[in-house]
């Protein structure tokens, strides 16, 4: 099985039931909310993919430390109103200048770059990786384009919350953040839970793809990599 060519997808375990029950249906999460316009079903391509897209997320989670407040899912308001105003035309680069130079505060303070960490290994603790049997032009495209990149969203800020293997001049999907055409479903039979060594843990996998894989992982995904390293999971 050649690892580069799958298309991965990450879940939290509990969800592992359902998906067995009815597939996986696209919808918009919490963390899109205010950025995607269409349901769909994201995955990512290779181990590479796994690596950038992981890289993203962390990136994403010390942004988001902006919009933090007080209770569970207290943020989610707040974050749907700064993402609505960054689109604003006649303030648009005003805005872009403040939050750029915040998220800059924040990617530069340990304090908010060791809460993500705790919130992605907590992520990855309860996760579990699946495997998509993904027909191009009927479940995909590779031409499609991504949502994010197409919108009037600062362009120095998203290269900042991208993985480093982002196509920034292009509106298509980048490899690590590909996604199914909206409002398709992905049927139960196109659908493998991955188990390696004994464990259908995302973090137990991901490590096991480290260690298969010839990638310089302080290269290509170095926020992920400053996470292993902080938990010690890096040989």
């Amino acid at each position: 099985m050649n690892l580069e060519n799958i298309f991965f997808h990450y879940t939290n375990k509990k969800n592992i039931a359902k998906i067995d029950k009815d597939g996986l249906v696209p919808q918009i999460g919490d963390s899109a909310t205010g950025i995607e316009i269409t349901k769909k079903i994201f995955f990512a391509i290779g181990p590479k993919g796994v690596f950038s897209i992981f890289d993203s997320w962390i990136r994403w989670l010390i942004a988001k430390r902006l919009t933090d407040l007080p209770g569970e899912k207290a943020d989610i308001p707040f974050y749907r109103f700064c993402t609505f105003v960054m689109r604003l035309p006649l303030i648009h680069h005003l805005v872009a200048i403040i939050v750029n130079f915040v998220v800059w505060l924040e990617f530069r303070c340990r304090f908010f770059k060791v809460k993500s960490f705790k919130i992605m290994k907590e992520i990855l603790d309860n996760s579990c990786f699946l495997i998509l049997d993904l027909e191009e032009e009927i479940d995909f495209s590779y031409q499609d384009i991504d949502e994010v990149k197409a919108q009037k969203f600062d362009r120095k800020l998203l290269k900042t919350l991208y993985a480093k293997q982002n196509k920034m001049n292009s509106k298509k999907m980048d490899y690590w953040n590909m996604h199914t055409f909206s409002d398709i479903t992905i049927s139960p039979d196109k659908i493998s839970l991955v188990k390696v060594n004994d464990s259908y843990l995302c973090i137990d996998i991901l490590l096991w793809m480290i260690k298969n894989t010839k990638t310089d992982l302080k290269i290509l995904s170095p926020y992920l990599y400053e996470f292993l390293s902080y938990y010690k999971l890096l040989d």
